[in-house]
């Protein structure tokens, strides 16, 4: 197995709205579809899309929407050993996007008939031994520590994926110093710059990097939206990549889209770092040229939307 995600599952669905709903406004649904979803799970659908074999430990019910959720791992090719199906009446996990007509979006998570958190004696953690590189995204947190950690001593590539502002990650149980103590088991670093912005306290990209190597010394990988990334290697070197110029329909799921493609061309294939970045921003903007979060490109459809991007 070259990736194993321990990490979200769910259930997603798009409403198409007029405009993003702000505090005592409306907004108008125009169309709403239901699709396969979760970060993690999206992260490793791009991977396979790119020919990684890849596995998941996560947790879903026992619903018809799990059900659906088991099929759309089966029909993607992720190994699903790992997968947790909790008994009682709980749903699957579900978040609702709005998206807007220029592709920028808002996500509503559920926790109404939620599921508890997936425990280390659910996980099946021994899928490892198997695995080249593990990723996590911190669903669940508290979990996620003994993970990298079992991965670290295993010698095993950890890739750790914050994509959520620092409230939401706070709100699994864990504190600020669990996100700077679970750096040392850590390879590639890549969270977004609002998570990062509010644990440093400041908005600038390079004190931002700073606060960081306070705790981390490898591969930091900042991702800025639709002004791209910016990243430093080992020896600290700065790399600046900016996002392709597209009209977007949808950018959810991008950022999974990046990542589970950059563990493909830096971490599997050894392939330079800013040709791996590049090629990872493209299958970004690729993603969202459609609808959904696991909207993402084949190798085949990526080489054609890179060729066009050139000329």
């Amino acid at each position: 197995m070259n990736i194993l995600g321990i990490c979200s599952i769910a259930v997603d669905t798009i409403a198409h709205v007029d405009h993003l709903p702000i505090r005592d406004s409306f907004c108008t649904v125009t169309k709403s579809e239901r699709m396969q979803g979760g970060s993690g799970t999206n992260v490793l659908v791009q991977a396979a899309k790119l020919g990684a074999a890849t596995g998941v430990v996560t947790q879903i019910a026992k619903d018809a929407d799990s059900d659906w959720i088991m099929d759309n791992l089966h029909r993607c090719g992720i190994d699903s050993r790992g997968v947790y199906r909790k008994d009682g009446q709980y749903e699957a996990p579900s978040c609702l996007i709005y998206v807007d007509p220029h592709g920028e979006k808002m996500l509503v998570v559920s926790a109404e008939k939620r599921l508890p958190a997936l425990t280390e004696g659910q996980a099946n953690l021994s899928l490892i031994e198997e695995a080249d590189i593990v990723y996590l995204d911190l669903n669940p947190a508290p979990m996620s520590m003994t993970a990298a950690r079992e991965a670290y001593k295993a010698d095993k590539k950890v890739v750790l994926n914050y994509q959520e502002d620092l409230d939401s990650i706070l709100s699994r149980g864990v504190d600020r110093t669990f996100l700077t103590e679970i750096l040392q088991y850590v390879t590639v670093f890549a969270p977004c710059q609002e998570a990062i912005k509010a644990l440093s306290g400041s908005g600038n990209v390079d004190d931002q990097a700073a606060y960081i190597r306070q705790y981390f010394h490898g591969l930091i990988i900042l991702t800025l939206g639709s002004d791209g990334l910016v990243a430093w290697d080992q020896d600290d070197k700065k790399i600046i990549v900016p996002a392709l110029s597209i009209d977007a329909s949808d950018t959810t799921g991008a950022g999974d889209s990046f990542i589970g493609s950059f563990m493909v061309a830096y971490l599997i294939h050894q392939q330079p770092l800013l040709e791996s970045l590049q090629y990872s921003t493209a299958c970004a903007a690729y993603t969202c040229m459609d609808f959904g979060a696991q909207a993402s490109p084949t190798a085949e459809q990526l080489h054609g939307f890179m060729e066009k991007h050139r000329q």
